[in-house]
C-alpha cells in the first residue's frame, strides 16, 4: 500500500478547519451571541472547542505519523491510505458517473438547473393557486424550491448508490477493490448535482427576493449552507451503505425503496407546513423530530429563509442522524460485504 504525506494532510487539516471556523463564526456570531451556558457567553465556549478541535485532529494525526515509523497499523491510516491509493480510481468513477447521465442529452448539465426549477413552477401553481394548501408560508415558491433541491438530491444519492454494487459486479468479480469506493463514488457523483441545483436556488432568490413582499434578501448565513449539505450528504452515504447491501440479497429492494422514497416525500415537509397541523395533528408535528430529511430541509430553509443560523440545537440533531446513520450504514456493509462475490 502507498504511503500517504502525512505532513500534507496536517495542511488539509488546518485549511479545512480554518475554513468551517470561517464560515460558522461569521454566519452564526448573532445565533452563539444570544447563547449563554452557566452564566458564560457560548461565544468563549465555541472558541475554546475550536481551539481544542483544532489541538485534537493534529494530535491525531502525529499520532497516525507515530505509527506508521513504528511500523503499526490501525484503521485511521488505512483509511487514509486507502483513499490515497484509488483516489485515481474513485475520480474516474465519479466522472464516468456524472458523464453517463447527461450522454446524448442536448442541454446536458443544465438539466441541473432546469429540473428543480421546473418542478417548483407547477407544484407551486398546483399547489399554491389550485389547491390553495400552502397555509400561511412567506415566499412559498422558495419555500418549495428549497425543499426540491434537498429531496431529489437524496433521492438521487440513494437511489444511485443503492445499486452501485450489483451495478459493478463484472468489476468487482475480476478486480480487487475496496468495495465501499462503489456507493461512495455513487453518493459523490450525485452530489455534484446538489452542488449545481444550489446556483438556481440562489439567484432565483435573489431575484425573487427583490420583487417580494416582504422582500428577501440572501444574509451573511449563507455561509452555513455547506454544513446543511454536508450532513446530508453523510446521511446519504450511510444510506447508500445500507441500500447497497440489502439490494446485493434481495433485488426487491429496488421496488421497495421506490414506495418507500415515495411515501417518505409525502411524511417530509415539502409543499406543505407543519403549522397546518399544529391545530389538527399535533402528534404529526411531534412525530416530525425524527425524520432526518425534516431537519435537514429545515436547515437550509432557515438559512435562506430567515436569513440567520439555525438554532444550536440543529446542528446537534443533523449531526446525530448524519453519524448514526453512516456508522450504521458502514458497519453493516463491512459485515457482509465478504458474502457479496457468492451473490453477484
Amino acid at each position: 500500500m502507498t504511503n500517504i504525506d502525512l505532513k500534507r494532510v496536517k495542511k488539509y487539516v488546518f485549511l479545512i478547519f480554518a475554513a468551517v471556523f470561517f464560515c460558522l463564526t461569521i454566519g452564526a456570531w448573532e445565533r452563539f451571541y444570544e447563547i449563554s451556558l452557566f452564566g458564560i457567553n457560548f461565544i468563549w465556549i465555541y472558541f475554546l472547542l475550536a481551539f481544542l478541535l483544532l489541538g485534537l485532529l493534529f494530535f491525531w494525526v502525529s499520532g497516525l505519523e507515530k505509527k506508521r515509523n513504528a511500523g503499526k497499523s490501525c484503521f485511521g491510516l488505512t483509511v487514509l491510505e486507502t483513499v490515497h491509493r484509488y483516489r485515481f480510481l474513485m475520480e474516474q468513477l465519479v466522472s464516468r458517473d456524472f458523464k453517463i447521465k447527461y450522454k446524448r442529452s442536448v442541454l446536458g448539465v443544465f438539466w441541473s438547473f432546469l429540473n428543480p426549477l421546473l418542478m417548483m413552477i407547477v407544484q407551486y401553481v398546483v399547489f399554491s393557486h389550485l389547491l390553495g394548501i400552502r397555509g400561511n408560508v412567506d415566499h412559498y415558491a422558495i419555500y418549495l424550491l428549497c425543499g426540491i433541491v434537498m429531496w431529489n438530491g437524496f433521492n438521487d444519492c440513494s437511489t444511485q448508490s443503492m445499486r452501485s454494487i450489483t451495478g459493478n459486479a463484472s468489476l468487482i468479480t475480476k478486480v480487487y477493490v475496496p468495495k465501499y469506493i462503489y456507493p461512495l463514488t455513487k453518493v459523490f457523483s450525485a452530489s455534484i448535482n446538489i452542488l449545481l441545483s444550489m446556483i438556481p436556488l440562489l439567484l432565483v432568490t435573489f431575484v425573487y427576493g427583490l420583487f417580494s413582499e416582504p422582500h428577501l434578501y440572501l444574509s451573511k448565513a449563507i455561509l452555513l449552507l455547506p454544513f446543511g449539505l454536508i450532513f446530508m450528504i453523510l446521511f446519504c452515504m450511510g444510506m447508500g451503505f445500507f441500500l447497497s447491501s440489502l439490494m446485493v440479497f434481495f433485488h426487491d429492494i429496488e421496488f421497495l425503496w421506490g414506495f418507500v422514497s415515495t411515501l417518505w416525500m409525502y411524511a417530509t415537509p415539502i409543499i406543505y407546513s407543519l403549522s397546518m397541523f399544529e391545530d389538527k395533528a399535533l402528534w404529526l408535528v411531534k412525530m416530525m423530530q425524527y425524520n432526518p430529511l425534516y431537519h435537514y430541509i429545515s436547515f437550509v430553509r432557515t438559512i435562506i429563509l430567515e436569513g440567520t443560523s439555525p438554532a444550536l440545537s440543529e446542528y446537534g440533531i443533523c449531526m446525530l442522524f448524519s453519524a448514526g446513520i453512516f456508522l450504521i450504514g458502514f458497519f453493516m456493509f463491512r459485515k457482509v460485504q465478504d458474502k457479496f462475490i457468492l451473490y453477484l
